[in-house]
């Protein structure tokens, strides 16, 4: 009865620490992306932990965090976004009051 339960015990720490070590492992390259200050450090995690389930994205992930790669920008920077400055159409500019205006001077030209 005691061996059963030593056996028992050593199988089910066995499973922790493997279990655990798995986890270490998938979440390696978001520390890595973290420690080189990557700009898609959540991404990389993401993935990295999706490698869990699909192990190719682990390595997509691992590679990913070495490198200064950005992966999905739509758009190129341009110097207005780098700073703020971003312009603003005259549509979206106009406010509420003058919108009725707009329209309380359509309604009477017909």
């Amino acid at each position: 009865m005691k061996l059963e339960i030593i056996s028992l015990s050593l199988i089910f720490f066995a499973v922790i620490v493997i279990v655990l070590g798995i986890i270490k492992i998938h979440t390696y390259p978001g520390k890595i992306a973290k420690a080189r200050n990557h700009p898609q450090t959540e991404a990389i995690e993401v993935t990295s932990l999706l490698g869990l389930i699909i192990f190719p994205l682990w390595m997509a992930a691992l590679v990913w965090s070495y490198s200064g790669a950005v992966v999905g920008r739509l758009y190129a920077p341009d110097s207005a976004s780098e700073t703020g400055d971003h312009p603003i159409p005259e549509k979206v500019a106009s406010t509420p009051a003058s919108d009725a205006k707009e329209n309380a001077s359509v309604d009477d030209e017909g």
